[in-house]
């Protein structure tokens, strides 16, 4: 399976000056006996590896020379590509349409993680063995500021009927992760409205022309982002929390 992290965004909501980028915020890990500190898109693809994912690519800014003389000094092997103009999140996915050439692929915004990935490790290859694609959902109390996911049930089974990028009115209370299981074909359903292009209304288009995508619902915890100031502590008390919960057999 491959995988690609979006890293190109600004994060001006992350009190940052630009000078560094949120995905190089410091969040906990427990490695080889020890407790340390990793920015989270080293954890992040660290954890992908984990889940048996076998190549990464990396979509940066290109004046970010510092994240990419980090990436590529400790992850030699990640691919890196570039978002030359900031167009929305979809157009950053397009900018490694190459990389993944006719196979389904993951996709992760760099500034964001779900904690305990490796317990989700065989859903992933299930789906990566019935061409079933998925996307990781979580109950939040406002949905007006996510991606949306309208669900139907099935037994035990959580079917995707739609998605909106954060509407006035939610059709629903479960907000989608930045963590996707995505067709191929989803590169040719990505367009432009007002210059920009938004993942979501790709996904909305793959949905009703028939393709059949599954829901993964993960508690509200297991999700940090850093992509907030205000949110950067507690993502520091999550991930320290999780860290020494996995060094000791407790989470």
């Amino acid at each position: 399976m491959k995988a690609i992290i979006t890293a190109a965004g600004l994060g001006k909501r992350s009190g940052l000056n630009g000078l560094i980028r949120k995905e190089l915020l410091n969040v906990y890990d427990f490695r080889d006996g020890s407790l340390i500190l990793r920015p989270i898109i080293d954890v992040l693809i660290n954890k992908l590896l984990k889940i048996g994912v076998q190549e990464i690519a990396v979509v940066l800014d290109p004046s970010d020379a510092i994240s990419k003389d980090y990436l590529t000094r400790v992850f030699p092997s990640v691919r890196i590509y570039f978002q030359n103009e900031k167009r929305g999140f979809g157009d950053a996915v397009l900018a490694a349409r190459n990389f993944v050439g006719d196979e389904g692929f993951l996709l992760a915004a760099g500034d964001g993680m779900i904690l305990d990935m490796e317990r989700y490790a065989d859903v992933l290859k299930i789906a990566e063995t019935d061409g079933e694609w998925k996307l990781f959902v979580m109950r939040v109390e406002d949905p007006r500021r996510y991606g949306v996911a309208v669900l139907s049930r099935d037994g035990g089974r959580l079917n995707v009927t739609g998605v909106v990028e954060k509407p006035k009115d939610p059709p629903s209370e479960f907000a989608m992760c930045a963590l996707y299981y995505l067709p191929p074909q989803i590169f040719d359903l990505i367009s432009y409205r007002e210059g920009n292009a938004e993942l979501t209304d790709a996904i909305d288009k793959a949905i009703r022309s028939g393709m059949r995508f599954g829901a993964i619902e993960i508690p509200r915890r297991s999700w940090v982002s850093v992509g907030l100031a205000e949110d950067y502590r507690l993502v520091l008390e999550e991930t320290y929390k999780h860290a020494v919960g996995g060094s000791t057999g407790r989470d």
